[in-house]
């Protein structure tokens, strides 16, 4: 890390300790600029944020970050708009043959309106699809098509998920919302 990533990055997570959503995160977008990061307008990132390796990264718009996010863009790594994910998350693109040991990285993306849980891990290769729930705990080894909820280690689809009867998503970025569920 270069003197102006590092002074970015702590000015970001002092910046994080008082973070509300909607809040400008002037600092953790200068320092996702300085990583070659594209993202959307609204973002929403908690503490303990890092991104390592130059593969390039494209946020999509209203992706909200819990904390110990680690983004190990060796190859891109593109996340849809409306991403959601508790913390920690990995998305690790880089990978190595369990024979050689030689080195290498694939590609990971992942679609529109995905929430993950906590302790999720995504590995090199994967593509999920869009309107996909991964369970907390999950590690995510092989494709996940759309419309589904998966979880387990290898995560795997556990149900269809319909949103058809959803007239709107709940989303960090939009005014204050009546709650969805009430007990």
């Amino acid at each position: 890390m270069a003197c102006g990533e590092i002074l970015a990055h702590l000015a970001a997570e002092v910046e994080a300790l008082w973070y509300e959503p909607g809040g400008a995160l002037l600092w953790r977008r200068r320092e996702l600029r300085l990583f070659g990061v594209t993202f959307g307008r609204q973002l929403s990132i908690r503490r303990h944020f890092q991104v390592s390796g130059r593969g390039g990264v494209v946020l999509g718009e209203r992706a909200a970050f819990g904390p110990y996010t680690y983004l190990a863009a060796y190859a891109p790594i593109e996340i849809g708009d409306d991403f959601l994910s508790a913390g920690p998350l990995i998305v690790n693109t880089g990978m190595h043959d369990p024979v050689t040991l030689a080195p290498g990285a694939g590609r990971v993306k992942i679609g529109a309106r995905v929430w993950c849980g906590a302790n999720v891990t995504i590995l090199a290769g994967v593509t999920i699809g869009d309107d996909v729930v991964i369970g907390a705990g999950a590690v995510v080894v092989e494709d996940i098509p759309s419309n589904v909820i998966a979880a387990g280690v290898p995560a795997r689809v556990l149900r269809p998920l319909d949103r058809s009867g959803v007239e709107r998503l709940w989303s960090w970025s939009a005014p204050a919302q009546p709650p969805l569920f009430t007990k």
